[in-house]
């Protein structure tokens, strides 16, 4: 399995630079990020990374689908999901290969903001164990919106129906966050409010790193990257 997973992991990762899909999530994931630096910590003359953080981790819902519409749903946009499935191959390989091919995008799309903590150096001393925390939670983030992700487009038919659905899903779980502002009264709201994956990213822009919520964005990716491979299972049976 190992082999296997780095075959189709490179597979995967080339896949998203041979077309335009990659650049353009990189165009629109560098413009998003340049423009909300530039806002809250340029502009506003702050040197706190938080600002940036707290403003820009809501943009990864807006960004991400982007590129998890074509993880699955492109197999059968290119006439291959067949092949797959008939394929002798570990269907939690081929998943597990296009979660980390996605993940690496992430991460190449958000490396060069690794220079904003030192462009702040030149405001005030940054508070380097806050960008660790935001770094980190924001990739924890990243982590659970793309598995969900994922397993949305392994569930359609088509890239199109794949991206407007994963925006609907993380639409709807932000505006029923308290972030949102429509958070249900009572019981309801505070459900939500647990289950919120943008609430969690608060403690870590503080520095905090909280096992709970560690614990919770990790256990939210593994829940939907599970429940992607038991989708195309089920769809292999049948």
């Amino acid at each position: 399995m190992p082999g296997l997973f780095r075959v189709l992991f490179r597979k995967e990762l080339r896949c998203h630079f041979s077309s335009m899909a990659g650049f353009v999530f990189l165009a629109v994931f560098w413009a998003a990020s340049g423009f909300y630096f530039s806002l809250t910590q340029l502009a506003a003359g702050n040197g706190d990374i938080k600002a940036f953080f707290t403003a820009f981790a809501p943009v990864l819902m807006f960004v991400l689908p982007l590129l998890t519409m074509r993880l699955y749903a492109e197999e059968r946009n290119m006439r291959t999901e067949e092949m797959l499935l008939s394929a002798p191959v570990s269907l939690s390989s081929v998943i597990l290969g296009k979660y980390a091919a996605a993940m690496a995008v992430f991460g190449i799309a958000l490396a060069p903001s690794l220079a904003f903590p030192g462009i702040l150096a030149y405001l005030r001393a940054p508070d380097l164990l806050s960008a660790g925390g935001c770094y980190f939670g924001l990739a924890l983030t990243a982590s659970a919106y793309i598995s969900l992700g994922l397993f949305v487009s392994v569930c359609t038919e088509s890239q199109t129906a794949a991206a407007a659905a994963t925006y609907a899903v993380f639409l709807f779980m932000y505006l029923i966050s308290p972030q949102g502002g429509m958070a249900p009264p009572g019981i309801a709201g505070r459900t939500a409010a647990f289950f919120s994956l943008s609430a969690r990213f608060t403690g870590f822009s503080y520095g905090i790193f909280n096992f709970a919520d560690v614990f919770y964005y990790l256990s939210a990716s593994a829940l939907f990257i599970f429940l992607s491979v038991f989708a195309l299972e089920d769809r292999r049976l049948a």
